[in-house]
């Protein structure tokens, strides 16, 4: 079997294969617009002149420098998954019938793999998950396109909070044509009320349900240590968002991909981890007609976004016509060996030992950021210690534009999100988006001096053009 240039016959070749391919890297292919037609060599000119190319390059990682840019795991934590990859590939490939991980898999997915992320998700969450309710994704991504595509068509609504991760929004708006209506948060997250208030307003708009598509419009929601503010929805907001959800046969599609990382400024406060608002959901075991709410949840944030599995976690009346649509029925279980392979790293125990390390350096970074965020900013620069997740929200006094800061800060090699692209309405504009977890302590320390220079530069100049 092939894999790349690596020929893969039983387990010890498999794992020389993931070594040769985890040293050298792999071939970023170049996509080309529609319609758009190229010899086979020409393309493959591309792809090696393209050897190196990654999306973390797209989002400016190559730039040697504070990197605030990326939200991932940073180089040294990326590096720790080439050891563990190589366990737990090895284990896989010594077990009972291994062939069959490379045939088509289950529907379903792999039971073996569901049962062990179920377990380890149980333990995470200190909440039951059943294997049952877990189908494999390619990713956060994937799974979000492939639940939204296949019961919504352009010209349908979804309702997301007006702060939103930027990539949903441009894949709702570009790619499914689908009406996005902004629901207002405040500081405690999303409004419930005003979602309610928002559907009866737009109520003729929705879609019509029918057996097959029995929800009028979705909500893509990010309830646990939110991108981009890292807060966290409360108990009350989360039963009153599903029992709006409920009342107006709306899917609920919960981006989970930061809930195993929950942060703490000091020691003495305990760590927040909320249930997720599908524990909101009370489906009954074997109730085929209820549920309104998936988790969307990925290996990206916990291992590396290279890895590119994820999963879905949800009711029967959801999961159980995704299972049987075309594009799983075609190919069989998603990313069918790398689940076999992330198995082994539940299995083995290295994933758990991975997240509660990650955990603890990304808290500490976090705590550093802020620090220096304290030392650097000027007067009428504000923010919140995340509870979790990722980024730090960072509020620019009102004559500050986040573009121009961003555009300002890259002349010193920093990277910053300004705060427009996370708005569907593109307000935000004296906010950035400030990811922790990405560069070293040492980094994160000049890149805060570097923005709170720039900040008071362009407060000098605003000040100026006034006088």
């Amino acid at each position: 079997m092939l894999c790349g240039r690596y020929v893969l016959r039983g387990a010890a070749p498999l794992t020389t294969s993931l070594r040769g391919l985890l040293s050298n890297g792999s071939r970023a292919v170049q996509s080309f617009p529609r319609g758009h037609t190229r010899s086979v060599s020409t393309t493959l000119e591309a792809c090696y002149e393209n050897d190196s190319k990654t999306l973390f390059e797209d989002l400016g990682a190559e730039v040697d420098g504070p990197n605030f840019r990326v939200g991932s795991p940073g180089p040294t934590e990326l590096a720790q998954c080439a050891k563990m990859l190589e366990r737990a590939a090895s284990w896989k490939m010594s077990q009972r019938n291994v062939e069959s991980l490379f045939h088509y898999g289950p529907q379903k997915g792999d039971p073996d793999f569901r049962r062990a992320l179920a377990r380890f998700l149980s333990t995470r969450y200190k909440d039951e998950v059943l294997p049952e309710n877990l189908i494999p994704t390619a990713g956060a991504t994937q799974g979000i396109a492939m639940l939204t595509s296949f019961y919504f068509s352009a010209g349908d609504v979804v309702f997301v909070e007006d702060l939103t991760f930027f990539i949903a929004l441009d894949f709702f708006r570009t790619e499914l044509d689908l009406k996005i209506v902004a629901v207002p948060s405040d500081e405690n997250g999303i409004i419930p009320s005003e979602l309610d208030r928002l559907v009866h307003e737009h109520m003729a708009s929705l879609r019509v349900p029918t057996d097959e598509r029995p929800f009028k419009a979705m909500l893509y929601c990010i309830p646990t240590f939110h991108n981009p503010t890292g807060r966290c929805l409360s108990h009350e907001r989360r039963a009153e968002l599903v029992d709006v959800a409920c009342q107006h046969d709306l899917l609920v599609a919960c981006d989970d991909v930061y809930n195993l990382l929950p942060i703490s400024r000091s020691r003495k406060q305990p760590l927040k981890l909320p249930k997720r608002l599908l524990a909101y959901d009370n489906v009954q075991p074997g109730d085929k007609t209820a549920g309104n709410v998936v988790s969307n949840g990925t290996f990206s944030k916990i291992f590396g976004p290279g890895f590119r599995l994820g999963w879905l976690e949800g009711p029967d009346r959801v999961l159980e016509p995704l299972r049987q649509s075309h594009f799983i029925r075609a190919g069989g279980a998603v990313q069918h060996v790398v689940a076999g392979i992330a198995e082994g790293l539940m299995s083995l125990g290295l994933l758990g030992k991975h997240v509660d390390h990650c955990r603890k350096v990304f808290e500490h970074r976090a705590i550093v950021l802020d620090a220096a965020l304290t030392e650097h900013m000027p007067p009428g620069v504000s923010w919140q210690f995340p509870e979790g997740g990722f980024f730090i929200w960072v509020r620019l006094p009102e004559n500050v534009d986040g573009d121009e800061l961003e555009r300002a800060v890259l002349q010193d090699k920093v990277l910053i999100f300004s705060g427009k692209n996370f708005s569907p309405e593109s307000e935000f504009r004296n906010y950035i988006r400030l990811c922790f977890t990405y560069s070293s302590e040492e980094l994160l320390e000049q890149g805060a001096a570097i923005i709170g220079k720039h900040i008071r530069k362009l407060l000098d100049t605003s000040q100026n053009a006034g006088t």
